[in-house]
């Protein structure tokens, strides 16, 4: 897990739903660490990848690329994994630096 806060550079359109986006986020989160307690691989692999997609598609590549983990894991079946890709991910939507494009 990285030290330093990631940088992410995003289009400055998207300002306005960074903190409904962010909420939303949290919210998965928390639905992830419900899941990995009662060992629902599968709505793990949607929520991993439901991030995946949403991180990369508002420009936060570093989210993209935890939901990609926590999707593989999942799909893996990996509890150990799962848990450090989402504290990874916990860590990352408490530090995460925006700036906008443009």
């Amino acid at each position: 897990m990285p030290e330093y806060p990631e940088v992410e550079r995003i289009p400055p359109d998207l300002e306005q739903l960074l903190d409904r986006f962010f909420a939303v986020s949290r919210q998965d989160l928390e639905q992830m660490r419900d899941a990995l307690n009662v060992r629902d691989f599968e709505t793990l692999v949607r929520l991993g990848h439901t991030t995946r997609g949403t991180g990369s598609g508002y420009g936060f590549k570093g989210m993209g690329r935890i939901g990609h983990d926590i999707e593989l894991a999942a799909q893996q079946r990996d509890p150990g994994a799962l848990e450090r890709h989402m504290n990874t991910l916990a860590h990352y939507l408490d530090t995460v630096q925006v700036e906008f494009d443009g």
